[in-house]
């Protein structure tokens, strides 16, 4: 075994691993922005069709807690973050 293509034969393996760790980073970013999408479209339409009071996102956070114990990212103000998101800018993801 030659030195010099086994440091070769290690860089190779290291970079797949660096990139694929990059790829499946950049997937779960995606399909996290996607559900925060998704979610901000569906408070602001439930809200808006049912006429409830902006207040009822609070009580969504806390039934999603109870629900999904240990869950996190979807406290009252990240779901209100998720609304504006989607009211900000209501045509980002139609494309997708």
């Amino acid at each position: 075994m030659q030195e010099k293509d086994y440091i070769q034969f290690i860089m190779e393996i290291k970079g797949s691993i660096l990139k694929s760790r990059y790829k499946a980073a950049s997937l779960a970013n995606k399909e996290m922005l996607l559900l925060y999408y998704h979610t901000g479209y569906k408070l602001s339409r439930k809200i808006e069709e049912a006429n409830w009071d902006t207040g009822v996102i609070q009580k969504i956070s806390g039934d999603l807690q109870k629900e999904l114990p240990g869950l996190r990212g979807f406290s009252y103000s990240n779901l209100k973050n998720m609304r504006q998101f989607f009211e900000e800018y209501p045509y980002l993801f139609q494309t997708l």
